[in-house]
């Protein structure tokens, strides 16, 4: 919501006047804008609300003042909690990372199992004596 659209409920209830801002004279600061004014300041000229300090101070002043709260519109666990299931329950969350395929280097094999292999398949013979393939 932005203060534009908030400023005539606030006025509304109450809880901010329309306050007439200064009027500057020339050399004027660097931030006024003659073209642009503030409706909180009574449509004094110099800036627009969205850019009011005095108005974006004031907002949490009365939402830390309790003056002011903001609904949302969704689901929120404060307003409208989880219905009691029966008891009290105890749920896991399993978490699990993402792993991506493996490289050729993250693969590793005994030379071992591979020549018991090659041998199983008759493509390496060896006699057991000193190591040596026949």
């Amino acid at each position: 919501m932005s203060y534009e659209d908030l400023l005539p409920s606030l006025i509304a209830n109450q809880l901010v006047v329309v306050t007439p801002g200064r009027i500057y004279q020339s050399p004027f600061p660097r931030w006024y804008n003659p073209n642009a004014t503030c409706t909180y300041h009574g449509g004094t000229p110099g800036h627009l609300i969205k850019q009011c300090v005095v108005l974006k101070h004031k907002v949490p002043s009365l939402i830390g003042a309790g003056w002011l709260a903001f609904q949302e519109d969704g689901p929120d666990v404060k307003t409208n909690p989880l219905a009691n299931h029966r008891g009290p329950t105890l749920n896991a969350i399993e978490v699990c990372g993402l792993q991506g395929p493996k490289q050729m280097k993250d693969v590793v094999t005994s030379r071992r199992f591979i020549f018991e292999v090659l041998q199983e398949a008759g493509m390496v013979s060896f006699d057991g004596h000193k190591g040596t393939p026949i």
